[in-house]
């Protein structure tokens, strides 16, 4: 048995793997499994594997009899599409309502010949992505990961380039990955002045609002999107009070590794309450996943309902 460290990889034999996901705690209620079908890009191909759902021929999923872990099989030979090259291995809060580190600790082992082990007690993330089998020159293999989604497995699907359904399938209303939903029609996220009456948020904050409301200090207002950009996942919106507030500025300058920040939000405004929630940390990745350049990766902690926060330097820009 080879223990892979984060980041390892292995050839693997035959096309026909059945794993096992086994958590310190019981999950069944709290966290997902899903299997992402990409291509070489690391775009879904077709819609991502929950499962919780019926099992298609390339792929089956069993709970666990005391619900502190998950049987995986995959069949190679039966994927959906030719263009599938990678597979992602993706664990996932329902609902992005909060983080991973409830699962414990975690190990995902293929009997016999690898076993992988992570720590999630202090992970902060609502989704992981713990392993990734690829295809490399006819030869399947696996690589250890724990490449983290702040904000669930929708945002990780948007990403790449599809939507995927979150909502936790013990639950009989609607959870938002950004809201602590108390209805199917109303979720939150946070804002911050951009210019004029502009407000900067998440595009996935206002996607399919029939309209948006925006509280602060200086009261509520009706606010209107101008513009939504689905793929750096951000939106301008409008509001028609003139407020007595100086926009945030835009840093010129180059971040740096390990620069202190803060961010400012509203996170599961439902249960923290209606006030502004601090929290601190530093730039930990220059970097997002897979080198993306239009992103960074930081410590500070943050939770659904944060989606839009600004992220401040030490001289607040």
């Amino acid at each position: 048995m080879i223990n892979l460290s984060i980041g390892a990889n292995l050839a693997l034999e035959g096309d026909y793997w059945s794993l096992s996901l086994r958590f310190s705690r019981p999950i069944k209620h709290d966290i997902g499994i899903a299997v992402l079908p990409l291509n070489e890009a690391r775009q879904l191909v077709v819609p991502a594997q929950l499962g919780h759902l019926p099992d298609p021929a390339w792929m089956t999923t069993t709970l666990d009899n005391d619900a502190c872990g998950y049987g995986l099989s995959l069949k190679i030979k039966h994927l959906p599409a030719p263009t599938i090259a990678r597979l992602g291995v993706v664990l996932y809060r329902y609902g992005a309502l909060g983080p991973l580190d409830l699962g414990g600790d975690l190990t995902l082992s293929l009997p016999n010949v690898f076993q992988h082990s992570l720590s999630l007690m202090t992970e902060t993330a609502s989704a992981m992505i713990v392993a990734e089998f690829y295809l490399r020159q006819g030869k399947w293999k696996v690589r250890a990961l724990a490449e983290t989604s702040a904000y669930g497995l929708a945002a990780l699907g948007r990403r790449m380039g599809r939507e995927i359904d979150e909502r936790s399938p013990f639950l009989a209303g609607d959870n938002h990955p950004d809201s602590s939903r108390q209805n199917p029609d109303t979720w939150t996220g946070s804002a911050f002045l951009v210019a004029p009456q502009v407000f900067m948020t998440n595009a996935h904050v206002v996607e399919g609002a029939s309209q948006i409301q925006l509280s602060s200090m200086q009261g509520k207002m009706l606010g209107e999107v101008m513009i939504s950009d689905s793929t750096n996942d951000l939106a301008l919106v409008r509001v028609n009070t003139n407020l007595p507030l100086m926009p945030l500025p835009f840093r010129q300058t180059q971040v740096q590794l390990a620069e202190a920040i803060t961010t400012l939000g509203y996170p599961l405004a439902s249960l923290m309450g209606s006030g502004v929630q601090v929290t601190q940390g530093v730039i930990s990745g220059l970097f997002g996943a897979h080198n993306d350049v239009r992103l960074l990766q930081f410590t500070a902690p943050i939770q659904p309902g944060s989606s839009g926060s600004p992220l401040l330097d030490s001289m607040g820009g």
